[in-house]
């Protein structure tokens, strides 16, 4: 489940430039915004939001 979650914000990286919880919010609006994808990552979104952000 977490595999198919990153895949999908790595295909978001395509259309966005910058990379925040308001990004999270409405890429994944329809699953419950950054809240719940920050529970399916184990309380590690900061740190994945981070790593993307730092790797653009």
């Amino acid at each position: 489940m977490q595999s198919s979650k990153l895949a999908r914000l790595a295909k978001q990286l395509t259309h966005e430039v910058v990379i925040d919880h308001d990004f999270v919010n409405r890429a994944f609006a329809a699953n419950g915004g950054a809240k719940q994808l920050n529970k399916m990552l184990d309380q590690q979104l900061d740190e994945v939001v981070a790593t993307l952000s730092e790797s653009l």
